[in-house]
């Protein structure tokens, strides 16, 4: 653009050249080098009269001049103006001149260029105005001969989507954290309240307690540093018990979480877990060296102590019965080697030493133990995939049965008198009837496919059952709690909610909703898992679905453009679509197969509807097009109508057009390439067979690293690249020119999204940042300081309410919501303005008026120190003489026969009650304005008048108490330290003048005692009391007065004076 405005602009230049050249030669002369040449006057061989008419001429030019410019205007000027003009120039200001000219001819060129182009018919232009070539092009390299026409504006926009003509989207400028999906448990111990409304979790070396309904965390308990091994809730649910590595005991209160107790070195060995007698009061503590303590969680002391065991302990169970009016406290232990041990707590010395029982049946650990509520049945559940049945018969217990469920066990318990639930390393919760062999239902809490069954991550490692809300609370492998309500009646079993304990490092998000109000928006989630992860957006309750399907972890998700189907890709070397089958069940509507090595990258096309088909690249480098014309029934196998391998190294993104009709892909060759697309549907020419075809358009080079990410415009003939190289580059689909790059970011940048609109684009960065960037300016219109870790991943979507949010998914587990907060900034930033002319407008009355009180107040409130300043010494400058008050006081004390008051500290009896009724907040404020005003000898005079005050009318505990209760930092000694030594500086500064004025004094008070006494003593007598009650001829005599009023010629005349007098 700039070289076509120059060519068009030179003839316009050339001819303006000319015509200056030829009126300066007309005038006889050529043009000034510098300013002394143009004020110098003709040479010497000019005569006179050729001198008068040409000084004549001038005269009339001028007058012609000031007259052109009267009819014309100030604004427009004619030719002879100009001339005029240009010839009384020097030679500086002219060549200035000549740069605006060709400035202005360039800039009109230029507009004139953009009226043909806005003029011509184009498939595609810039929806906004100053878009890309009315700005430099960054000295990029671009083809000279490249027509870039196509890219200019459009007067009126195209309509994209559902956006209306004319509905153009405002830039957004600043975004505010919605809701997120935050980690809360890393595995091991977990507690649940009997209503099941609070979960305690372990997480690293803190304990998190968390609403189960929205996964708020409501507290966290730092702990003691160590990593959490055991967590436990007190039947009553009043107290929170954790242990650490450090061997150090926390109990707390709720609900508050109030620390009531810490117990320190609390066993001798690591305790691997910890259980509450269903009376609250005992704490029982299994160790890692085969010991078991009891605690007393009253007065923190240890009532029993139980050796014995062979290893770790791994189950713990407490039995509180009453028998024959006699009440039975037992605890059951079970150890790593396969035995059950029975504890008796009332039996004394002996009873501790030795165990009333020993039960022998399993092969394994034993990991589960429960007592039914009557005291009768006693069942153990321990990993050599075994149940262990016992009654209660003739004061011991017999076994009845061995029972082989075909899985380990991890948890087990009663739910009624005959019925139990398990937990399993399958990832079912089953119930069990004591008489029957057979499961009376199951429910999967973590996988379906049996397939998976042995996995490391699809077992259960916990459960808990909440009495109250009749809900049993699993724990998984992987991370997650899983809520199974439970009717023993029925029976039957049923997920009611699934909580993401942590999602590991999120790498991609995909939004799923139909139409732009997002009316039951979904998020899927892919991260370092074989499941995909789907939550409810917009939704309090972070209720998770989990799909099962891929053999290992899923690498990228993608949404149709209709948000009917959901795309995943996995390093199972398949892709599967997803589509909803009801509230919390998704079913897999196809599988496709085919590739070599693991899909990195999954993108439907955009257009709406059924999607026709799909992308997906590998990391074998390749590409294919899957046919996608048979969803919608059961599952199928798409076949792959294009397999094309497009780049030398692994390939990190792909993207479809709007138009479906061309392929983007980014790649680690630090390459992007762009593809034309064809797709032909199958139909009855075909016979039914749809065909496809890739053909390569241009391979953009520029990036310096890898390319993590790339997208197209939504609104204009350009994509847009993220790169290792940590910047955004913007190229044009016209030429395949770099048109912008954005940089900021200091790290990689990991994902590139463009607003709806395309005048904005979003980026991510492993520096845990989300900017906002301008396409117009390349300008950063907003940074969001989203995680701690890399941003793998970012989704932008409509919220309802048209609202712009854009979906951050970090390396920390992180999943954040930011939503457009401009117009509710812009609008605070409105009212905030208002209020302060508002309050401006107020003080200035208040200081016209001179209620000084009140505008004291109202400067202390806005917090402005300087005015404030202003204040205080405008009130101390018009306080009357402190002697003349004195004195009158005095006259009227002795007139009344009453004591003087004081005066004012101030100057004005409204501030001192001000000051004397300042809260304790602004009391603070005033005192560390006092100590800033001190530092400097200009306002140090009222910063000691105003610290007079403060001290004189308050109290010391009064200041104390204003600092104690103070959120600001410091103290009221830290403020007396400032205040100290610039006090005393002023002191001595004061003092210093004070002595150097009576030295002054000293000295006329000399020469006075030298000229004559009789002068000293009327200075001594006071100011002007001396000089006015002596007559002038006393004072020395006439002549001495003459002698220094009259000029003294004679020098001898005045000595003799002065010896005479």
């Amino acid at each position: 653009m700039a070289l076509r405005s120059r060519i068009a602009a030179s003839p316009v230049l050339r001819a303006g050249t000319r015509s200056l050249h030829s009126s300066r030669v007309v005038f006889g002369e050529e043009a000034p080098t510098s300013a002394a040449q143009t004020a110098t006057y003709p040479r010497e061989g000019f005569n006179s009269s050729l001198w008068t008419y040409g000084l004549l001429a001038a005269v009339g030019g001028v007058a012609l001049y000031r007259l052109a410019g009267t009819k014309k205007g100030a604004e427009e000027t004619s030719a002879l103006t100009n001339l005029i003009d240009s010839l009384s120039t020097p030679a500086e200001e002219t060549a200035a001149n000549n740069q605006r000219h060709l400035d202005w001819a360039m800039k009109k060129a230029e507009s004139q260029l953009l009226i043909q182009d806005a003029q011509k018919p184009s498939a595609h232009r810039m929806l906004n105005l100053n878009a890309f070539e009315q700005f430099p092009r960054r000295n990029l390299p671009v083809g000279s001969g490249v027509d870039v026409s196509d890219m200019k504006l459009n007067p009126e926009p195209q309509t994209h989507g559902t956006m209306a003509a004319g509905d153009l989207p405002a830039l957004c400028t600043s975004f505010t954290k919605g809701d997120t999906f935050q980690p809360f448990y890393t595995g091991g111990a977990v507690a649940v309240t009997q209503d099941g409304a609070w979960c305690a979790t372990s997480f690293g070396t803190e304990v998190l307690v968390v609403e189960a309904a929205t996964t708020r965390v409501v507290h966290r308990l730092p702990g003691d540093g160590a990593e959490i091994s055991s967590v436990v809730l007190t039947p009553n649910d009043a107290h929170l018990v954790t242990v650490s590595r450090a061997l150090m005991i926390h109990v707390y209160a709720l609900p508050d979480m109030a620390l009531v107790r810490t117990i320190g070195r609390a066993h001798d060995a690591p305790v691997a877990l910890m259980a509450v007698d269903p009376t609250s009061s005992l704490l029982a503590l299994g160790g890692t060296d085969g010991c078991v303590k009891v605690y007393d969680l009253a007065r923190g002391y240890v009532t029993h102590v139980f050796p014995g065991h062979g290893g770790v302990i791994s189950a713990l169970c407490w039995q509180v019965q009453t028998v024959k009016n006699r009440r039975a406290v037992h605890l059951y232990t079970g150890c790593v080697d396969g035995k059950v041990r029975m504890w008796d707590l009332q039996g004394g010395a002996k009873a501790a030493a030795k165990p009333v029982a020993v039960l022998s049946a399993h092969a394994g650990v034993v990991r589960a133990i429960a007592v039914a509520p009557d005291g009768q049945t006693l069942v153990s559940g321990a990993r050599d995939q075994t149940l262990v049945f016992y009654a209660w018969q003739d004061a011991r217990w017999a076994r009845q049965e061995i029972r082989v469920v075909g899985e380990r066990i991890e948890a087990a318990g009663f739910v009624a008198r005959d019925v139990l639930y398990t937990a399993g390393a399958h990832g079912m919760v089953r119930l069990w009837r004591v008489s029957e062999d057979a499961p009376l239902a199951a429910q999967a809490a973590a996988l379906e496919d049996a397939a998976d069954a042995e996995d490391e991550l699809s077992g259960l490692t916990d459960a808990h059952y909440a009495r109250a809300a009749n809900v049993v609370v699993a724990a998984t492998a992987a991370q997650d709690l899983a809520f199974v309500r439970v009717d023993a009646a029925a029976p039957a079993l049923a997920l009611v909610r699934q909580l993401v304990g942590y999602n590991d490092e999120i790498v991609d998000v995909a939004v799923l909703q139909r139409g732009e109000e997002g009316a039951g928006a979904h998020l899927a989630v892919a991260s370092n898992n074989r499941l995909v992860r789907i939550y409810r957006l917009d939704a309090d309750d972070h209720d998770a679905v989990l799909l099962p399907g891929h053999g290992d972890m899923v690498l990228s998700v993608d949404a149709s453009a209709d948000g009917r189907w959901l795309a995943s890709a996995s390093r199972d070397r398949t892709a599967r679509i997803w589509a909803p089958h009801g509230a919390r069940e998704w079913r897999a509507a196809a599988v496709c197969e085919g590739h070599a090595e693991s899909v990195g990258c999954v993108a439907f096309a955009r257009g709406a509807g059924v999607p026709p088909f799909m992308v997906t690249a590998s990391q074998d480098r390749t590409v294919k097009v899957w046919d996608l014309s048979g969803l919608g029934g059961e599952a199928v196998r798409p076949a792959s109508l294009v397999t094309r391998k497009i780049h030398d190294k692994d390939i990190n993104a792909v993207d479809v057009a709007p138009n479906n009709a061309l392929l983007l892909s980014a790649s680690q060759d630090r390459t992007a390439k762009v593809f034309r697309l064809e797709y032909t549907p199958p139909s009855k020419g075909n016979g039914h067979r749809a065909a496809a075809a890739l053909r390569p358009l241009a391979t953009c080079r520029g990036h310096k690293r890898g390319v993590w990410s790339c997208q197209f415009s939504p609104a204009e003939q350009a994509f847009a690249t993220g790169s290792g190289d940590q910047t955004v580059r913007l190229w044009s689909l016209k030429d395949f020119s770099c048109v912008r790059v954005f940089e900021g970011h200091t790290g990689s940048v990991l994902r590139v999204r463009f607003l709806p609109g395309g005048q904005q684009l979003a980026s991510s960065a492993s520096d845990g940042l989300v900017k906002v960037w301008n396409v117009k300016d390349e300008a950063c219109a907003t940074t969001i300081d989203a995680a701690d870790d890399k941003i793998w991943t970012l989704a932008v979507r409509r919220a309802p309410g048209r609202a712009l949010q854009l979906i951050s998914g970090a390396a920390d587990s992180t999943i954040a919501c930011w939503d457009d907060a401009t117009a509710a900034v812009h609008e605070a930033q409105a009212a905030a303005a208002q209020a302060a002319v508002e309050r401006e407008q107020a003080f200035a009355n208040l200081v016209l008026l001179k209620d000084y009180k009140n505008a004291i107040a109202l400067a202390l409130q806005l917090d402005q120190p300087r005015r404030l300043l202003a204040l205080f010494a405008q009130v101390a400058a018009a306080r009357p003489d402190g002697d003349a008050v004195r004195s009158i006081d005095q006259l009227f004390a002795r007139a009344l026969g009453t004591p003087v008051p004081d005066a004012s500290v101030t100057g004005l009896a409204a501030v001192d009650e001000i000051v004397a009724a300042l809260p304790q907040p602004q009391l603070v404020q005033l005192l560390g304005y006092i100590r800033d005003w001190n530092t400097s000898a200009r306002t140090a005079p009222t910063a000691q008048l105003l610290l007079h005050a403060v001290v004189r009318l308050h109290r010391p505990a009064t200041l104390l108490g204003a600092y104690a209760k103070s959120d600001k930092p410091g103290s009221l000694s830290a403020v007396l330290d400032a205040l100290v030594p610039y006090t005393e500086r002023h002191y001595a500064r004061a003092d210093r003048m004070l002595v150097e004025s009576a030295m002054l004094e000293y000295t006329l008070h000399a020469m006075d005692a030298v000229l004559g006494g009789d002068l000293g003593a009327g200075l001594d007598a006071g100011p002007g009391v001396g000089l006015e009650a002596a007559p002038r001829e006393d004072l020395g005599g006439g002549a001495g007065d003459a002698s220094r009023d009259a000029p003294r010629d004679d020098p001898g005349e005045g000595a003799e004076a002065m010896h005479s007098d």
